[in-house]
């Protein structure tokens, strides 16, 4: 499945059917060097938001086009500066794993300070009052950011929420972030969002075999084995707070995108 183009096209087609009237803002937290939801948000007509501490000059163009707010910083638990591993996996595939954390299996010994915040600050210093949707994307510091949604304000919970899972190896090798502590941290998003009443659910993995899966979180078994396929890679994993989508619906905005022979070469190049 084609992970990034696949979860744009969802997102296209679901949040102005959520916020019909863009209400609320939609914060792109890790923007990364390519797949720039935040010029997708702005293109949907909604108030967009990016973080990322080491903008390229395509992102910063994009921002100043769009004027989309650009805030140079790390979404973390904590307001001051934390140090930022810079991520060294897949070059020639994509560059951008840099982590907060130290242990993430791209992070390498190169480091930079990096200013951070927290959410809550986030949400005060752009002034927003409600949250259409969150996208994160920080390299295994995901469960350090959703266990704040138990803190934000009723209106600010994410009507959408989509963040990243996995990479670096199959699941079934039990590795990178398959390994028991970065999968338990995966298990542990899914709880928080279970408890702050988070409700459809899918699963859209890399692999070149996946197709998506589809849950209502509230009543979802927390268990690895039920939610990810053996050989699951990387994906996202997008939640609703209150809407709901039928299968069919989810394979019409899904089927363009399933794997093809290019994507199973890129799967073979940066997993072996």
């Amino acid at each position: 499945m084609h992970v990034e183009a696949c979860c744009q096209n969802i997102l296209k087609e679901t949040l102005p059917d959520i916020d019909p009237n863009r209400e609320g803002v939609c914060l792109d937290i890790g923007v990364g060097n390519f797949a720039f939801y935040c010029d997708l948000f702005s293109k949907l007509k909604f108030s967009s938001i990016a973080v990322e501490p080491f903008p390229n000059a395509k992102l910063r163009r994009i921002c100043k086009h769009r004027s989309i707010q650009l805030l140079e910083c790390c979404l973390s638990n904590q307001n001051g500066t934390q140090t930022l591993y810079l991520g060294q996996f897949a070059r020639l595939v994509n560059n951008n794993f840099n982590s907060l954390e130290s242990e993430w299996f791209a992070s390498s010994k190169k480091q930079k300070i990096v200013s951070t915040i927290t959410l809550l600050e986030l949400l005060k210093i752009t002034l927003t009052n409600k949250v259409t949707c969150l996208k994160l994307d920080i390299e295994g510091w995901e469960m350090t950011v959703i266990q704040q949604l138990k803190n934000v304000f009723p209106s600010q919970i994410p009507q959408v929420l989509m963040f990243e899972y996995g990479g670096g190896c199959y699941r079934y090798d039990g590795k990178k972030s398959w390994s028991p502590k970065f999968l338990n941290r995966t298990m542990k998003c899914l709880e928080t969002l279970q408890q702050c009443g988070y409700r459809f659910t899918i699963v859209i993995d890399y692999a070149a075999n996946a197709i998506p899966k589809t849950f209502d979180l509230k009543y979802q078994t927390l268990d690895a084995d039920q939610i990810f396929m053996n050989n699951a890679i990387y994906g996202n994993i997008i939640t609703f707070y209150n809407q709901y989508y039928s299968e069919s619906k989810i394979t019409q905005m899904t089927a363009p995108y399933h794997g093809t022979w290019l994507n199973w070469l890129v799967e073979k190049l940066i997993i072996r």
